[in-house]
């Protein structure tokens, strides 16, 4: 489930803000992460490959999809989760701001005979403000959500980066999944990480997630991957 790629791929997931550029781009991304986790969840069981593609006009619009192979007993009969977002980033002064749309779909997911109700597959709605190291964010489900409950899920997120050399920044996050219906109780993550440009298009990170479920022990996770224009 990330509206995914990083605060470590998408494991300590947020929204990518674009300013814009002189002209529209369109770009690519393939990666590998040792554990594929959303907001502190464990999503492959394992390490899984990742991949998107992403458009973004000189507007601020942006639009792209990102995959991940996944396996987890709530998506029974789906070996891949696939996301469709679009939205509208930039800066006011200082300000950067982020507003769009996420569908993340499970195509396989009723083969089996299985088809849960709720539906893994979900839509949610986000911001986010940024200043400086700083981006406070808010995610809010619209329908089903991931096969958990079909009332809504807020999940506010802050996000810090600070910058240890011109390479190499210190990331750290903490995030909230709020549940409207009752008897479901909140889930805290939160991260602390590194990641690194190693150049040429290409990015290392690691970090250690937790949550603050009982008996949750942190987890390492490390990444690699690979940005390219097209």
């Amino acid at each position: 489930m990330t509206f995914k790629r990083s605060v470590l791929s998408a494991a300590v997931l947020g929204a990518s803000v674009f300013s814009g550029s002189a002209l529209a781009e369109l770009s690519g991304n393939v990666g590998v992460v040792s554990e594929y986790l959303f907001r502190g969840l464990p999503q492959s069981g394992g390490a899984a490959v990742q991949g998107g593609l992403d458009y973004a006009s000189e507007s601020g619009f942006y639009a792209g999809t990102w995959a991940s192979t996944i396996n987890f007993a709530g998506a029974t009969g789906s070996a891949a989760e696939v996301d469709f977002y679009a939205g509208f980033g930039g800066e006011a002064g200082s300000i950067g701001y982020d507003l769009g749309a996420i569908y993340y779909w499970y195509s396989e997911e009723e083969e089996g005979g299985a088809s849960p109700d709720p539906s893994n597959n979900t839509i949610e709605v986000y911001g986010s403000l940024s200043f400086g190291p700083a981006t406070l964010g808010l995610y809010y489900s619209l329908a089903d959500y991931f096969a958990v409950t079909d009332e809504g899920v807020m999940y506010p997120y802050l996000d810090l980066s600070f910058p240890m050399s011109d390479k190499l920044s210190l990331d750290l996050h903490v995030g909230q999944q709020t549940f409207e219906e009752d008897g479901i109780e909140d889930v805290v993550d939160y991260s602390i990480g590194v990641s690194a440009d190693a150049g040429n298009g290409f990015a290392m990170g690691l970090a250690f997630v937790a949550t603050d479920i009982d008996d949750d022990d942190p987890k390492l996770v490390i990444s690699g991957s690979y940005g390219f224009d097209l």
